[in-house]
């Protein structure tokens, strides 16, 4: 038998002294403070016997399922004994084990409890499953402390429904080139998955080219003008984005975002005739600027944002 076990019923006893009418003599009392009933699980070839009042008082689901009525004798009851335990399918002992222990620490004198990278991920499993909420965010906690590769950020992410590992292990892996092998992303995290994650690393890329100086239309803040004409720019502005100064009619200051539409329009001024480009100034950036495309993390969390979404709800 797996981990502590306790007597089918025990209780706390407290002892004090009570006067008497015939004098000081003391007499012995008791009083029952809390009955804590055991309950008996099975799980793979594992019985385990333990107290069943933390699983009732942090899941739902587990204490509607002790309420439920059964029908025959006690002696027929599922979980009083371990000839008739609760039979768990779908679950490992090793991970009931170390949930237990989480519920159920030694006491300080015996040392405190400490559990494994595997452990941990055990009692993430079943607090998920049995929407043991305190559990869970205890499991998420620690194992953010601990060495988590992308993909296993990835992977625990789905497994357990963790929005925050989920973007955090997509981003590194976008961020990560040397880690994006398409065969190995395709085994460990599907083909969807890799393909999305390399098409978001080559947008990234292309936004992070900037065109060489002299390449395609030749702008300056000076050769901005609203539709009526009028300049945009009479003076140098700032970079919204690094704050460097530009000048109002420095051809090398400023370019053209990567793969932008330029839309080309009559200027309506009598003679020859004459086309002016039509720009949007949000496509416009600064040339010291070494990402001036949208980041990783903006777009992964456009492309996996109903699955980010899903698991966001989840903790709601």
């Amino acid at each position: 038998m797996l981990g502590t076990t306790f007597p089918s019923n025990f209780f706390l006893i407290v002892t004090h002294q009570v006067a008497s009418e015939a004098g000081p003599t003391a007499k012995m009392t008791s009083d029952r403070v809390q009955s804590w009933t055991t309950v008996f699980f099975k799980i793979e070839e594992t019985v385990f016997e333990v107290p069943r009042h933390r699983f009732i008082e942090h899941s739902e689901i587990l204490a509607d399922m002790f309420h439920l009525p059964q029908g025959g004798d006690k002696s027929s009851v599922e979980g009083k004994d371990e000839e008739r335990p609760i039979v768990l399918e779908g679950y490992k002992a090793a991970d009931f084990g170390a949930l237990v222990k989480l519920l159920y620490p030694l006491p300080a004198i015996s040392g405190s409890y400490t559990l494994t990278k595997d452990e941990w991920v055990g009692v993430l499993n079943l607090s998920t499953r049995w929407h043991m909420k305190k559990m869970r965010d205890h499991a998420i906690e620690h194992l953010s402390k601990m060495s988590l590769t992308s993909v296993e950020k990835v992977t625990l992410a789905r497994a357990h429904k963790v929005a925050m590992w989920l973007k955090e292990g997509l981003n590194d892996l976008v961020k990560d080139i040397q880690t994006l092998q398409p065969d190995e992303l395709k085994s460990q995290l599907g083909i969807e998955t890799a393909f999305r994650l390399m098409w978001i690393q080559n947008q990234s890329f292309k936004h992070s080219q900037v065109p060489e100086v002299g390449s395609g239309f030749l702008i300056t803040l000076g050769t901005l003008g609203c539709p009526k004409g009028h300049p945009v720019f009479a003076s140098p502005a700032s970079c919204l984005s690094c704050d460097q100064k530009i000048s109002i009619d420095d051809p090398e200051a400023i370019y053209l975002y990567n793969n932008t539409a330029v839309l080309i329009q009559d200027t309506g001024i009598p003679g020859p005739s004459r086309m002016r480009p039509i720009i949007d100034l949000q496509n416009l950036k600064c040339r010291s600027r070494q990402s001036p495309g949208p980041g990783p993390n903006v777009d992964v969390n456009e492309v996996f944002k109903e699955e980010i979404a899903s698991y966001e709800s989840w903790d709601q």
